[in-house]
């Protein structure tokens, strides 16, 4: 077999992949054109645009005196096995989060400034507040400051405790952030596209958990901050 050959036996090789993606049939067009409409195109948009055209070159005109009119490189096969690699298995979210082991944890009765001062050592803006392995809260920043306005508050005192600040733990009591439950097979495109997609208008999507079930009553797995993707893939 002869690299052009090969070349589209690779092709044809990610366009079933992309047929599987997008529920095709021979009959619905070329899944190739509809994943560079896609977002998750993106790294790969350019130079598969490019083999698109190659693959209908060749296609045509594919020879010339029984020799190949183009011959394409070994590296732009090497890109369509990258690119049905990534399809067959795309990079998991778990992979890019910060684990359960490593995420900093409170419970009602922690004491609100260590908590703080953990965060303010650690980097962790938001703390998951959590009940026999299960989140019943998430305490943030803005946590404290909301709770602050309700009550008047001009100070920390030392012995207050995150129970008292029960009202504004659970997750859709939080006034300007908004958190995501998503399962283990989430891909680290799915979780970029949710935090990229967040409008002005809407609460600001803070950290995505990721738990066994996809819930908020899963058991934790890990935690992922824009931060956390903004630069991967």
């Amino acid at each position: 077999m002869n690299r052009a050959d090969d070349f589209l036996e690779h092709y044809r090789i990610l366009e079933e992949e992309l047929n599987k993606k997008y529920h095709y049939d021979e009959k619905s067009g070329s899944p190739v054109v509809r994943f560079l409409t896609e977002k998750e195109s993106k790294p790969y948009r350019e130079k598969l645009n490019m083999c698109r055209e190659i693959r209908n070159f060749l296609s045509h005109h594919s020879e010339l005196d029984g020799e190949p009119l183009v011959e394409p490189s070994e590296g732009i096969i090497r890109f369509l096995e990258e690119v049905t690699d990534y399809l067959r298995r795309p990079p998991l979210a778990l992979s890019f989060a910060t684990q359960f082991a490593d995420i900093l944890k409170a419970s009602l009765k922690n004491k609100v400034v260590t908590v703080m001062k953990k965060m303010q050592k650690s980097g962790f803006s938001h703390v998951p507040v959590l009940d026999n392995g299960v989140i019943i809260g998430i305490f943030s920043i803005s946590t404290f400051f909301s709770y602050a306005l309700r009550h008047n508050l001009t100070a920390l005192q030392d012995d207050m405790l995150i129970e008292d600040f029960a009202e504004l733990l659970p997750p859709d009591k939080h006034e300007n952030e908004r958190f995501l439950f998503v399962s283990p097979d989430t891909t680290l495109f799915d979780v970029k596209n949710e935090f990229e997609k967040c409008s002005q208008r809407s609460k600001r999507l803070a950290v995505i958990f990721i738990t066994d079930n996809g819930s908020v009553g899963g058991r934790i797995l890990g935690m992922l901050t824009p931060w956390d993707v903004v630069n991967e893939h």
